[in-house]
């Protein structure tokens, strides 16, 4: 079965990772989920490679939904989902 998308479940909500385009139209694997009815989503570009695109959405697996998951635990917008996602802070590892 040739898949478009994968939806996993973590720490109390769902990420959705399928394939699809970039706003320059290049092949993208997106990556989303939900805070209060707003939609958080980030694209990541493959150019034309779309053989790198499936493979990187059959390689991704619940424990990397988990590592999302896991950063947006107690956020409670996008906005903080946003900011717990670029933080720095060496003391997650």
């Amino acid at each position: 079965m040739e898949r478009f998308a994968k939806l996993f479940e973590s720490h109390g909500r769902q990420i959705l990772v399928k394939k699809g385009e970039n706003s320059d139209g290049d092949n993208a694997l997106c990556i989303s989920t939900m805070f209060d009815g707003a939609e958080m989503s980030f694209n990541l570009g493959f150019g034309d490679n779309e053989e790198a695109m499936d493979h990187a959405l059959e390689s991704f697996t619940q424990e990397q939904a988990d590592v999302f998951g896991k950063k947006f635990e107690g956020q409670t917008s996008a906005f903080e989902a946003f900011l717990a996602l670029t933080n720095t802070n060496e003391d997650d590892e």
